[in-house]
């Protein structure tokens, strides 16, 4: 009898700590993952949220970059004040179920061309500013785009009309102009990529 209560006595002690190990691990898997940590330069992303009925207008800066031996240039997309890169847009529209408010609802990025001082020339936005990898990756046509401002701004109208979501990979288009020689050449960057989505 004495021994069968040592067991059942060990099984509880057991369980306890079972337990409390279980409760640990799991506070320890939520510490990394805190509400408003910084993420990192490699998967920067922004989030713009359209108001119901309303329009917003958002800066960028693009400093373009030449390709090297090993691959392409580090093209820096950012906010401004900001040197962080971005790499993914994500342009949030409100759910509305009045086509005439969503037919006026957009959002205009204006991405302002930024001269790299390390180079001896100009940098302008060529052709229309932007490519895609896929020719119809844009099937609602949410986004059009325009070159203003002699190449060295451009617009980027995002529209949702529909309760829809795309993921749009684009790079910009520039054109660099040699100081010296007068040479004209262009070069794509690798990204980033436009998520326009309702809601």
């Amino acid at each position: 009898m004495a021994a069968e209560k040592k067991k059942t006595e060990k099984k509880a002690a057991e369980k306890k700590t079972a337990k409390k190990v279980v409760a640990t691990v799991a506070k320890a898997a939520k510490t990394p993952v805190k509400k408003g940590k910084k993420k990192t330069e490699s998967d920067y992303s922004v989030e713009i949220n359209v108001p119901r009925g309303g329009q917003v207008i958002q800066n960028f800066n693009l400093v373009p970059a030449f390709p090297t031996a090993t691959g392409a240039g580090d093209w820096i997309f950012s906010e401004p004040g900001s040197t962080t890169d971005i790499t993914g847009l994500t342009v949030r529209f409100q759910l509305n179920p009045s086509a005439l408010e969503r037919t006026f609802e957009r959002a205009i990025l204006v991405v302002s061309m930024q001269q790299n001082p390390a180079t001896n020339g100009t940098w302008r936005f060529a052709l229309d500013g932007v490519a895609t990898a896929d020719g119809d990756c844009d099937p609602d046509n949410d986004i059009v785009v325009e070159v203003i401002d002699n190449g060295f701004t451009l617009l980027i109208y995002v529209q949702v009309l529909e309760n829809s979501e795309e993921m749009i990979p684009f790079q910009f288009v520039a054109s660099f102009t040699d100081a010296v020689t007068g040479a004209v050449s262009i070069y794509q960057s690798q990204d980033p990529t436009i998520y326009p989505k309702r809601p």
